[in-house]
């Protein structure tokens, strides 16, 4: 099974594209158009933009 990351940039960190990224990242199941089922991953910035968001 494969993920897509979603990495903010420009963050503080380099974000690792895996589930132990230092940001903690959250997983969300996302049906595809074949009908299977992948993963998205969110990655967290460290910098604090989503508090201004």
């Amino acid at each position: 099974m494969t993920a897509a990351h979603v990495v903010p940039r420009g963050d503080l960190i380099e974000h690792e594209t895996t589930e132990f990224c230092a940001c903690g990242p959250r997983s969300e199941p996302v049906k595809r158009e074949d009908g299977s089922m992948g993963w998205v991953v969110v990655h967290h910035s460290l910098d604090g933009r989503e508090v201004s968001e």
